[in-house]
C-alpha cells in the first residue's frame, strides 16, 4: 500500500462498457484495478457527502479480501480532475461511516472497536491537504440519552452532516447479553460531545439523514425510516447472534422526520399495503422525500416507481399510516413511464437531476443498468429518463457488487461499482463522464 496521502494511479479506459447505443461522447473509466483489493462507492444515503463541493474529489472504500466484512478498510481519495489519481487516507481496521466536512477540507470517520468487551468507538478526522489524522473523541462510557456504552461492533455504515456544519448524525450498536439495542447518535462538532436516542430498534439504517437544503428552519431535521421489526438475542449465543422479527401489525416501512433531539416533527405520506418503501432520501435540497417504491397498485404489472412527498405534521396516532395520513399529498415522478425500474438513486442539490440503477437482486444483476433523469416541471413534476450504461455487475455475495451510482455535485461524473471484468464477487470502482441529461 502506498503511504498515506501519496498520489498513485490505476485508472484506465473501459470501452468494454460502451455499446452501439451509448451516447456520443460518453467516456467510461475503471478507476481501480488491483485484483487483490475490492472497491466500493458508498450507498446513496451518504454518497453526495463524499464529493468535495467543487466536484474535484471523491472518497470511496477499498478492502483486501472479502468486501464489507470485518478487517482493514482503506478510505481512498480520487482526484477526479487529475486523471483519477488515488490517495490512501486510512490504514485501520473497522473503519465506518465516513463523511466530508461541508468545505471539503476534512474527512470525518469512525473506528468501531466495540465488538470486543471494553472496546471503544473512535471518532476521527483527516485533513485533505496535509493528510494529518486526529482522534477527536473516544466513546467507551455510557452515552447520554442511551445509558450504555457502545458495544457489539455493528455500527451502521453511514453518517450525515447538518447544513450549518454543527451536527453529525450516525448510529452504533449498544448490546447487552440480552438486548441488541441500536441507537442514533448525534455529535456536536463545536463542543465535541455526543448524545443519542432510539427510534429504529432494528439495524435497518438506524441513523437519520439531515435535510440537504439551504432553509435554516430545516437544518436540524432528520429523515428516518421505521422498519417495524424488532431484534433479540438467540438464547445461549454470543452477543453477535441476534435475530429480527416483525414487531407489530404494521409490518412495513414508514418514513418520519425528527429533530436531532429525537422529537418527532412530521411523517412522510408514503408506504401502505401493496406499496413497499426502500432507499428513501431527501430529494436533493428540497424539503421533499423521494423513495424507490415497488408498486403493484398503479398497473396490472409490477412497476418500480419513484414517489416524492413533503413531510407533513400529524397526530401521533397517524404517524404510521403512510399514504393514509390525513392531508397526504405526493407525486409519482415516474407516472409517464409504463414500466419504470430503479433501486438506488442519487440526486443533485436542485432535486431535478438524478442517476439510478435498476434492481439486480434475485439473480438479475447482469441485467441491471444505469439511467439518468431530469424532473420536468410542466403541469406537474415528472421524470424524463435516459439510458446511461450497463455495468454488468453480478449483485452477488457482498452488497459491494450492487452498482449504487453516485452523482457529483456538478452533475458531470457518475461513480459506480461493478465486478464485470474483475474476479466475480470482487468489485472495482468505475466512473462515467461526457453524458448529457435529458
Amino acid at each position: 500500500m502506498p503511504p498515506i496521502g501519496v498520489a498513485f494511479s490505476e485508472c484506465k479506459e473501459c470501452p468494454e462498457m460502451l455499446s452501439t447505443v451509448s451516447a456520443p461522447g460518453l467516456e467510461i473509466y475503471q478507476v481501480t484495478t488491483d485484483p487483490d483489493s475490492d472497491a466500493h462507492a458508498a450507498a446513496m444515503h451518504s454518497s453526495h457527502a463524499l464529493f468535495t463541493p467543487d466536484s474535484t474529489r471523491f472518497v470511496f472504500y477499498r478492502q483486501r479480501g472479502t468486501a464489507s466484512g470485518p478487517g482493514k478498510v482503506e478510505l481512498t481519495l480520487c482526484e477526479i480532475r487529475d486523471a483519477c489519481k488515488l490517495r490512501v487516507l486510512t490504514d485501520e481496521e473497522n473503519v465506518r461511516a465516513p463523511i466530508l466536512s461541508l468545505d471539503g477540507k476534512f474527512l470525518y470517520y469512525f473506528v468501531d472497536n466495540t465488538a470486543a468487551r471494553g472496546g471503544a468507538l473512535l471518532f476521527k478526522r483527516i485533513g485533505l491537504e496535509g493528510f494529518k489524522t486526529e482522534t477527536l473523541m473516544v466513546i467507551d462510557s455510557p452515552v447520554a440519552g442511551v445509558g450504555r456504552p457502545p458495544r457489539g461492533g455493528y455500527m451502521y455504515d453511514g453518517s450525515s452532516l447538518s447544513q450549518d456544519g454543527k451536527k453529525l448524525s450516525t448510529s452504533a450498536s449498544f448490546y447487552t447479553d440480552t438486548d441488541p439495542l441500536f441507537s442514533s447518535l448525534i455529535f456536536d462538532l463545536e463542543n465535541l460531545s455526543v448524545c443519542g436516542f432510539q427510534f429504529e430498534p432494528y439495524n435497518w439504517r438506524p441513523f437519520g439523514t439531515y435535510y440537504r437544503g439551504r432553509d435554516p428552519k430545516y437544518f436540524h431535521h432528520l429523515l428516518f425510516g421505521h422498519s417495524h421489526w424488532r431484534s433479540g438475542m438467540k438464547a445461549g449465543e454470543a452477543p453477535s447472534q441476534w435475530y429480527a422479527e416483525r414487531a407489530d401489525e404494521v409490518g412495513r416501512v414508514t418514513l418520519h422526520v425528527l429533530n436531532d433531539e429525537g422529537v418527532p416533527l412530521a411523517a412522510v405520506p408514503i408506504g401502505d399495503e401493496g406499496e413497499g418503501v426502500d432507499h428513501a432520501s431527501w430529494r436533493g435540497g428540497l424539503y421533499e422525500v423521494a423513495t424507490h417504491t415497488s408498486s403493484t397498485r398503479t398497473a396490472p404489472h409490477w412497476r418500480g416507481i419513484i414517489l416524492s412527498a413533503a413531510p407533513i405534521p400529524c397526530k401521533p396516532e397517524d404517524r404510521y399510516r403512510g399514504a393514509r395520513i390525513p392531508g397526504a399529498s405526493r407525486t409519482e415522478l415516474t407516472r409517464f413511464i409504463k414500466r419504470p425500474d430503479l433501486c438506488h438513486h442519487s440526486w443533485d442539490a436542485s432535486g431535478t437531476r438524478l442517476v439510478c440503477d435498476t434492481e439486480g437482486w434475485h439473480n438479475n444483476g447482469p441485467t441491471s443498468y444505469l439511467w439518468i433523469g431530469t424532473v420536468h416541471n410542466d403541469a406537474e413534476p415528472h421524470l424524463v429518463p435516459k439510458h446511461l450504461l450497463h455495468p454488468q455487475s453480478s449483485w452477488t455475495g457482498s452488497y459491494w457488487t450492487e452498482s449504487q451510482p453516485a452523482l457529483s455535485p456538478d452533475c458531470q461524473t457518475v461513480f459506480f461499482n461493478s465486478d464485470y471484468l474483475c474476479k466475480p464477487g470482487h468489485p472495482q470502482l468505475f466512473c462515467a463522464r461526457g453524458f448529457e441529461f435529458p
